[in-house]
């Protein structure tokens, strides 16, 4: 039996799923960060990219790279959680799974086993919060750097850091079960293509980096206005924690009743998430079978 074959085989929830998921999202985070920050700027303000790119031309290197930690920190730990607690979950729950991965095993369980790991992720929503503030330019005169913006949020007290919780809540739950609903079907569709070199590691690389690519582009396409409405919310502080649908209505109004404008940005983030997740699961899934 070959190696990528044998590798699929592990202790399910054990450390292999935990450690790989922390890897990918290390090489994902340091890749595309400036890319990621541009489109933070346009969903914060609806500007066009080229206005972005010119706001962090201008405000210099020192400050491109300006919110770093809290994403490396937040995407290493999220993704190794993501990974981890799914397949831990699923060891909890007792869900089955299918040996032949070209069929959807997706069940009530699975989506259950989904959900929890995305709300497990929701736990670290003080990272989003305090990245959001350090990458947005209103903020740049109130903190130097990430400890003096988290002293800041710890002032205004504890739930201030679980600000758009709810909205990160939703967000993980939708987005886990399309992803490791879709998944293994995508990469053996892909595989399929190529039935007398399915076996090579090269070729599951590419399927693991198309499959993750197409269907991290499309969820978090999916889910676009979703994470405008929580930049919305977590770029303010010390104000009052409103829910989603007013502060849904809030952009509507401000960007003229358009669903273009709401989507602004999406474009860019179409493309950096076909590089994000085809890098978080190809990475994923070449240190899984490199571990085991």
């Amino acid at each position: 039996m070959s190696s990528v074959t044998s590798s699929t085989k592990h202790r399910r929830g054990g450390y292999v799923d935990f450690l790989s998921g922390w890897s990918a999202g290390c090489i994902e985070t340091i890749v595309l960060y400036p890319k990621n920050k541009i489109i933070f700027r346009q969903q914060l303000h609806g500007i066009p990219v080229g206005k972005a790119a010119i706001q962090l031309k201008s405000e210099g290197i020192k400050y491109l790279y300006r919110g770093l930690l809290p994403p490396l920190m937040k995407r290493t730990t999220s993704t190794a959680i993501m990974f981890g607690m799914y397949e831990k979950y699923q060891s909890i729950l007792g869900c089955t799974y299918e040996s032949d991965r070209r069929k959807t095993s997706f069940t009530f369980c699975h989506a259950q086993a989904a959900v929890l790991a995305g709300a497990t992720e929701s736990l670290l929503t003080p990272f989003e919060r305090v990245q959001t503030l350090l990458q947005s330019n209103e903020h740049h005169g109130k903190f130097r750097n990430t400890i003096e913006a988290v002293k800041t949020v710890s002032n205004h007290g504890f739930l201030e850091f679980y600000r758009g919780f709810h909205v990160i809540l939703f967000r993980n739950g939708l987005s886990n079960i399309l992803f490791f609903s879709l998944r293994d079907p995508f990469k053996y569709a892909i595989l399929d293509k190529f039935p007398t070199k399915c076996e090579k590691t090269s070729y599951h690389l590419f399927s693991d980096f198309v499959s993750g690519a197409v269907l991290g582009a499309c969820i978090s396409t999916l889910v676009f206005p979703i994470n405008v409405v929580k930049t919305k919310m977590q770029a303010d502080m010390g104000k009052k924690n409103d829910h989603f649908f007013k502060v849904l209505k809030v952009v509507w109004i401000e960007r003229d009743y358009s669903l273009k404008e709401v989507y602004r940005g999406s474009q860019l983030n179409f493309i950096r998430s076909l590089l994000a997740w085809g890098i978080t699961n190809s990475t994923y899934e070449y240190m899984r079978r490199w571990f085991t």
